[in-house]
């Protein structure tokens, strides 16, 4: 049976970690948080939903404590702490030479970052639309629907892949196997890299700032500059259809009364993901020779926002 390690155990890699655990899947919780590892190991992982309460025993374990071999690693840590995790990983002995290493985080250059540590055979992205909520120390809130795409860093579909997605559908993730998953997760970058900047700057719910009259004149210059430097890495993207996904986030009922999570790392005193975001897109602006002014002040606004948590 595959061995599956979750390296980040936050809201979206305790959602699905423990939907895989109850699959049947042997899986293990990998995290930082010496309190939330406690919880979970105590009492299990406390789930809440809308109808239903209850709990899950799942091991856990701190990531400095962590020794056991795995098949598939899936990476669901802030976006900042990848590359030191997997690196943990690697030195503890946790990843042999077919180990797949599944990225389903935020944000934008991951493969390239992971490949510097492990093999681009080896490494997979997703794309995930799930949703998911940390109440406390081992405690879930999961609402709604979801889904998740994947592929093959290189492209190739393999045995590997297969078996990802066998994994993901027997817990009921709702995945498929993608010919284009970069287009996918571009798509959700671009989201994340209007809605999160704008409303963590300007301290504003998804609803407040599109009830902006002129909201589409601050959005569609940013996602203009997104559509370009997407097209330079052969990665094509529609900036109507973009800004229609935005604007489909606006109402009280979809998304609306919500703060983006970059608003809520700020908010906590936490780091942001914004040098993944915006700041990806300047970094691969300055490669291609394209100019991304827009995008490259929203990095500086947040990190001056950041400065203040020094």
């Amino acid at each position: 049976m595959y061995k599956i390690g979750i390296a980040g155990a936050g809201a979206m890699g305790g959602r699905i970690g423990v939907s895989i655990k109850e699959a049947g899947y042997d899986v293990t919780l990998i995290d930082n948080w010496e309190a939330h590892v406690k919880r979970i190991n105590t009492d299990g992982m406390d789930i809440k939903t809308e109808t239903d309460s209850y709990s899950v025993n799942i091991p856990a374990v701190l990531t400095k404590d962590v020794s056991t071999e795995f098949d598939l690693i899936i990476i669901l840590t802030k976006a900042m702490h990848s590359e030191a995790m997997l690196q943990q990983l690697q030195e503890a002995g946790c990843i042999h030479q077919n180990t797949a290493i599944m990225s389903m985080m935020n944000g934008l250059g991951h493969e390239e970052r992971l490949s510097q540590i492990v093999p681009l055979s080896q490494i997979y992205l997703a794309v995930t639309m799930w949703t998911a909520g940390l109440r406390g120390p081992g405690q879930l809130l999961l609402e709604g629907e979801g889904s998740i795409y994947l592929q093959s860093a290189d492209g190739e579909t393999d045995d590997h892949t297969h078996a990802i997605l066998q994994i993901l559908n027997d817990a009921n993730l709702n995945a498929q196997i993608s010919s284009n998953v970069f287009e996918a997760i571009w798509s959700k970058a671009t989201l994340n890299s209007v809605l999160n900047p704008l409303c963590t700057i300007l301290n504003k719910t998804i609803y407040e700032f599109g009830n902006y009259p002129a909201s589409d004149e601050m959005v569609m210059p940013i996602i203009e500059e997104i559509v370009a430097v997407a097209k330079a890495k052969d990665i094509h993207l529609d900036s109507h259809a973009l800004l229609k996904k935005v604007e489909s986030a606006y109402p009280k009922e979809a998304q609306g009364l919500h703060y983006p999570s970059m608003h809520q790392d700020y908010s906590k005193g936490r780091l942001t993901e914004i040098d993944y975001l915006n700041g990806q897109i300047a970094a691969y602006g300055k490669t291609f020779n394209i100019p991304t002014p827009i995008n490259a002040m929203l990095t500086h606004l947040v990190h001056q926002l950041e400065s203040k948590l020094q």
